[in-house]
């Protein structure tokens, strides 16, 4: 049946639509794969690129003041064509790149794992039910489901709730994502967490995902870690 729908309905990629040339089980060429830009030498806290460095390092504002979190991953650098394909998901309702974002995640992060452990589960950044309800799906979660169930890691959508309808942090600077995230989360751990990750499709300032670490340290989790699709450069 695969066989059969790879022939009437062929795999055509989602940047120049051409059939052929496709990565393995992904809708994307492998000419158009090359443009999407790799994380290659992050800072080792934050995971936000690094420049004119050779082996792996931390970044200034790390080593002055280090993150609550224990360490950021991501796989890609926010930039074309990369950054086209998550604004379609998530703002021109385009699912089918969903899938395509998740493996190319899963590749990366099976390539990167290394001997700290799994975590217990992973928590999508919670979305606003406002915002839920407008968007009609949370990206974050739909981004890391697949890599989650392949993994055979919980994910628990529902312990974590973001109960200010904050401001779209686009546009602001770091200063001002700082306080429009302040106080917008709230955590019951009746599981007992200890190793969590926070999952989001991309990092700018680290605002978010750092609000949500307080938040779930303050809940007695012991260690938490942040993986994210795509890390912007310094802000």
């Amino acid at each position: 049946m695969r066989s059969l729908l790879d022939i009437l309905y062929p795999y055509r990629c989602l940047l120049c639509d051409a059939s052929g040339g496709l990565l393995d089980g992904i809708a994307i060429c492998q000419h158009c794969a090359v443009d999407i830009v790799e994380n290659h030498l992050p800072c080792m806290h934050c995971g936000v690129p690094l420049k004119g460095v050779t082996e792996q390092s931390i970044c200034g504002q790390c080593l002055s003041k280090p993150p609550s979190y224990q360490r950021l991953w991501s796989p890609f650098i926010y930039s074309q064509p990369l950054e086209w394909m998550i604004q379609q998901l998530k703002f021109n309702d385009k699912l089918a790149f969903g899938p395509v974002l998740s493996m190319l995640m899963m590749q990366k992060l099976f390539c990167w794992h290394d001997d700290t452990g799994w975590p217990e589960v992973i928590i999508p950044m919670p979305l606003h039910s406002a915002r839920l309800r407008q968007r009609g799906f949370n990206q974050s979660e739909l981004l890391i489901r697949p890599v989650a169930e392949a993994l055979n890691i919980k994910i628990d959508s529902t312990c974590c709730q973001r109960v200010r309808n904050t401001q779209h942090q686009t546009g602001k600077n770091a200063r001002q994502r700082k306080q429009n995230i302040k106080g917008a989360f709230r955590f019951q751990n009746k599981q007992a967490y200890r190793h969590v990750v926070i999952f989001d499709d991309v990092v700018t300032t680290t605002s978010s995902v750092s609000e949500l670490t307080k938040t779930l340290l303050s809940g007695q989790v012991e260690r938490v870690d942040v993986w994210c699709l795509a890390r912007a450069e310094k802000y």
